[in-house]
């Protein structure tokens, strides 16, 4: 045990003790207090917003509180401006936060003195030691441990400084010794304790018996105290982590029963996995593009498939229910941990363009125009000027197929759209060039006569015209009649000369759709046109 004299000595402005913080920071009144506390290191890992809306949405359905706490006491790691990223991308996926200033601040680099007095707490109570091993010297502990096949970390007797004298601590302090704090571990390695995992059970793990380092010579705590800290005074329930952590918590239950605290209740979630050459490895930032979630919104995912994509990740009966439900609200969707998986959850490109596809089809269509319209302004300048030119043509377009009993769904993501519609525009068709294999004689028979269909009349009336004057022209209506009449063309050879002329293509979607939303005296220029 150390005292007053020591703590003053390394904070020497500490104005309040751990007692002081406990009476400041009131217990919360709900049961379900949740957080996501990223590092502010560049980009959101889709597997960071995987973990934040489950934490998001585990808060909300119980009627709980979820708050954003931003763990940056690593400054060797923090990119400038990441937070405001960060924030703005959850946002921008509808997960907001509850951040009550009375719990504040929410940045670990302002919260320096709640830190200090919990390490004062522990060096009052012997529970932790200044620490002045020098680099070389750990790098002797750890070259000795491999050689000798030892677990590396500083630990019994590789802990020298471990029962240092407080008069010998102050007067290597005084000395301008670099040095760090440790915790002055308890733990048996040898020994087993139960931990209570909302996800996997009653697990048994090896207790800690590494004195890590809880103070840096920077004089900012380790993510291991300072989160310690933070959960116990903002209130946390429960936390909700990668499966990474589960290592780790030895470690975490050791801290929070040398300060006295209350443990939260912990779950692990399996980590998304991803298939390299027939086996699963986890997502990564380094080898998988999808891995951040900026590619995937540049590739114009909606944000609703990303997040209903990550759910049916999260629970393996939410595919079912978003499919039955017919729309994009994840409200009244409850997460239930007996659904979620155990084994890695594998990301799976062509699951997400599959759910990303009845995502796009649910969304109502004035939503659908705003979203692509938002997402075309940074990311296709060609599309974006299609949509401001004429909005009420795209949502036309857009619209095409809704009410069909079995819709065409057409877009797995918005960088699909520009090609897909461009044809609709005069500006863009006259420059667009197709092969046209039927000869000229058959073509300009088969438009002359078309254009004489009106097609401002319910479609089944149309249709049935449009078919009549296909055998009025000599094409089959099937296979079986084209053979047994040994004619040369069927009424799909009739509609593809129909669908070249009007969209410069063999594949669209409904001719009768796209007739109405271009119009008699543009319809009348495309079938002329040579």
């Amino acid at each position: 045990m150390y005292s007053d004299k020591l703590i003053n000595l390394i904070f020497p402005n500490m104005v309040n003790d751990l007692d002081y913080y406990e009476k400041k920071y009131p217990k919360r009144k709900k049961n379900y207090i949740l957080r996501f506390a990223p590092s502010p290191t560049g980009f959101l890992h889709t597997g960071s917003l995987y973990t934040a809306l489950i934490n998001y949405k585990m808060a909300k359905d119980n009627d709980g509180i979820f708050y954003l706490r931003i763990e940056d006491t690593d400054t060797k790691r923090t990119v400038e401006g990441s937070t405001d990223t960060l924030k703005e991308q959850l946002s921008y996926f509808g997960i907001e936060y509850d951040n009550d200033p009375t719990y504040g601040p929410y940045f670990q680099s302002q919260r320096r003195d709640i830190y200090n007095a919990g390490l004062a707490y522990l060096l009052k109570k012997g529970l932790a030691y200044p620490c002045f091993l020098s680099e070389s010297e750990i790098d002797d502990i750890r070259s000795y441990q491999e050689k000798n096949n030892l677990r590396t970390g500083i630990y019994k007797e590789f802990a020298k400084y471990r029962d240092i004298s407080e008069e010998e601590a102050i007067k290597r302090i005084q000395n301008n010794e670099s040095f760090v704090i440790r915790l002055k571990s308890k733990g048996n390695f040898n020994n087993k304790f139960k931990f209570k995992d909302e996800l996997r059970g009653e697990l048994l793990l090896p207790e800690n018996d590494f004195d890590i380092v809880i103070y840096k010579q920077d004089k900012l705590p380790t993510y291991h105290f300072a989160h310690a800290i933070d959960d116990h005074f903002m209130g946390t329930t429960h936390v909700i982590r990668g499966e990474e952590w589960l290592t780790s918590a030895p470690i975490h239950v050791e801290l929070f029963n040398a300060l006295g605290f209350e443990l939260p209740k912990y779950l692990h979630l399996d980590s998304i996995m991803k298939l390299d050459n027939g086996n699963k490895r986890k997502l990564s930032k380094r080898k998988d593009p999808e891995a951040s979630v900026s590619y995937l919104i540049e590739l114009g995912y909606p944000k609703e498939a990303i997040i209903n994509y990550l759910l049916c990740l999260a629970n393996s009966n939410y595919e079912e229910y978003f499919l039955k439900s017919k729309n994009n609200n994840i409200e009244d969707f409850r997460l239930s941990t007996d659904k979620m998986s155990k084994n890695g959850s594998l990301f799976d490109i062509a699951k997400l363009n599959s759910i990303s596809k009845e995502t796009i089809y649910f969304m109502p269509v004035n939503n659908l125009v705003k979203e692509i319209s938002r997402w075309s302004f940074n990311n296709n300048k060609s599309l974006y000027d299609l949509i401001q030119s004429n909005i009420e043509m795209f949502k036309q377009i857009m619209s095409i197929g809704l009410n069909n009993e079995n819709p065409r769904k057409e877009y797995e993501r918005f960088e699909q759209i520009y090609d897909k519609i461009k044809f609709f525009y005069n500006s863009e068709y006259d420059r667009m060039l197709c092969e046209m294999p039927y000869s000229t004689d058959i073509v300009n028979k088969v438009c002359e006569e078309f254009i004489k269909i009106p097609f401002n009349v319910p479609e089944d009336e149309w249709l049935s015209n449009v078919k009549s004057l296909s055998q009025a022209l000599g094409f089959a209506k099937n296979k079986k009649e084209k053979e047994n009449l040994g004619l040369e063309y069927m009424f799909g050879d009739f509609m593809k000369i129909i669908r070249i002329k009007l969209c410069k293509s063999e594949n669209s979607p409904s001719i009768y759709e796209i007739l109405n939303i271009l119009g008699l005296e543009e319809v009348k220029r495309r079938l002329k046109n040579v």
